[in-house]
């Protein structure tokens, strides 16, 4: 598991009460319960934990948690 996988499968399980099971790459952010809200809050937390801005299009309600990630890979030095 790359870093920046892990460091979003632990903000989703610890900041938002998410299965790890349900944390699979083809799984939208829809698909895991997370609103608006909470997408804005993945991002800053996201921000925060990796250190690599996140705008919150980024972590839109149809983006698959593998399509997250890579955009994440992607931006980190």
């Amino acid at each position: 598991m790359s870093p920046v996988q892990s460091a979003v499968t632990a903000v989703l399980t610890q900041k938002f009460e998410v299965s790890p099971e349900c944390i699979r790459p083809e799984a939208t952010l829809e698909s895991l319960d997370l609103d608006s809200l909470a997408l804005a809050e993945l991002a800053l937390a996201l921000q925060e934990e990796l250190g690599v801005p996140v705008a919150e299009e980024e972590a839109a309600r149809h983006s698959t948690v593998g399509e997250l990630v890579a955009t994440l890979n992607a931006k980190r030095p």
